[in-house]
């Protein structure tokens, strides 16, 4: 309980706060961060269902010369979760499947990078419902301009190794879809 509750007043801090110290274990921003922008996407897509979270925060921490991304953190708000089918958002949030009145938030704080060929791979830990799980997910980067770049992912979770409802009651398996538009904070 106490954990939850330390971790209740950190994520309240840093969405509150938009950012503005930078997180990031032995990796440094020089000058200002680079925070994921408001418009980012963050789709859901499985065989019953698909829908979209359209409140994501975060940061993105750069090597010292901005060559390369060292990692990234997210802050999904599952409150903004949207399902396409009628009434099913509602039951989403309940204590049912991600429980959003104990567990507001959907966390990934990704602190190493490696290449595989054309694909990066971010290496972190993902929560969501108080299950926390160390992942590796593949991503790429395009739509670079001077301070600004677009991180887009594609990655498979299972929604019962987080506690997201009961495995047989809708499909188990859900495709991620990312679209992370960062720009360097002014």
């Amino acid at each position: 309980m106490y954990k939850h509750i330390l971790y209740v007043i950190f994520v309240t801090v840093v969405l509150s706060t938009g950012y503005s110290q930078p997180v990031y274990k032995g990796n440094q921003l020089e000058g200002k961060p680079f925070l994921i922008q408001s418009k980012s996407e963050i789709n859901l897509q499985s065989e019953d269902f698909s829908g979209k979270f359209t409140n994501v925060k975060g940061r993105v921490s750069l090597s010292s010369d901005s060559s390369r991304v060292n990692g990234f953190d997210l802050v999904i708000d599952v409150n903004s979760l949207e399902l396409e089918i009628p009434g099913m958002s509602k039951h989403a949030k309940s204590a049912d499947f991600f429980d959003v009145a104990s567990f507001p938030t959907i966390t990934f704080f990704g602190d190493s990078v490696t290449t595989d060929g054309d694909s990066l791979i971010v290496f972190g830990t993902m929560t969501s419902k108080g299950v926390s799980k160390l992942m590796s997910i593949p991503f790429t980067i395009s739509e670079v301009k001077d301070e600004s770049f677009t991180i887009c992912a594609e990655f498979k979770i299972v929604r019962s190794e987080f506690q997201i409802g009961e495995a047989d009651t809708v499909s188990n398996e859900v495709i991620i879809k990312t679209k992370l538009l960062v720009k360097k904070s002014k």
